[in-house]
């Protein structure tokens, strides 16, 4: 039970530390404008150097943090689902993709900022990979949330895993990242990566659906401890007899 509730602590500290050095030391809040020119990007780039490079390299060890959440939650919806775990190896599947999506991501930006006096159109060229990468490819983490909810709703245990609520809050969250799909298309405007519905909305709705999440897959670890706290003098005495 230990590594259950180390696993699931995991979610608050990777929310605390990706917000961190991700979007603050990293400079992705907001990030560059699409429309910037190599110039302008270059720019920004040379201007916060050491931090950048700081958040990005830091990011991609954090963002490792977001698996053994994800397998904790795997591991509570199977045992909603019972002997044929679908949801839950879907849901699986998505959170590891979520971390290489995420993590080619900063490493594209960590590759931008080794070597300061590249072509500007370089610096361009990789600040477009790492933005477009994490920003089109969000469906794996799509799929991960709806596996969740899925699974959720199904659940007829007694104290369920994850209110009904929490279930419908979750499938609306990752429908949010539709938007960024047209990210590839628009360089200004709500549906640029720096956009509302593009950056701001997406994020916002990721961010209370992971930690709503991680408040329940914690509460659901302290009473199976609780219950299992209760269950042990019980099974003590009736070894001893």
């Amino acid at each position: 039970m230990k590594y259950q509730l180390i696993s699931a602590w995991c979610g608050p500290a990777f929310v605390v530390l990706f917000v961190l050095f991700w979007m603050h030391i990293g400079g992705n809040f907001p990030g560059p404008s699409p429309a910037f020119d190599t110039a302008q990007l270059t720019s920004r780039y040379l201007d916060n150097l050491d931090d950048m490079r700081l958040g990005f390299v830091v990011s991609l060890v954090v963002i490792t943090l977001y698996m053994p959440w994800t397998a904790l939650l795997s591991a509570q919806m199977a045992r909603i689902e019972g002997r044929y775990p679908v949801l839950a190896f879907l849901q699986l599947i998505g959170g590891g993709l979520t971390v290489m999506v995420v993590s080619f991501s900063a490493f594209f930006w960590v590759a931008a900022l080794f070597r300061p006096d590249r072509d500007p159109a370089l610096f361009q060229l990789l600040n477009d990979l790492g933005w477009l990468c994490i920003e089109t490819q969000y469906a794996c983490t799509t799929l991960q949330m709806a596996a969740a909810a899925l699974a959720g709703l199904s659940d007829r245990s007694k104290v369920p895993l994850f209110p009904r609520w929490m279930c419908f809050l979750t499938i609306w969250c990752g429908l949010s990242f539709i938007p960024a799909s047209l990210t590839g298309y628009f360089k200004t405007g709500p549906f640029a990566w720096d956009g509302m519905l593009s950056f701001y909305i997406p994020y916002a709705c990721w961010l209370v659906w992971f930690s709503a999440a991680s408040y329940f897959m914690i509460r659901e670890v302290h009473r199976r401890m609780h219950a299992a706290d209760l269950a042990a003098p019980a099974g003590s005495m009736a070894y001893g007899a």
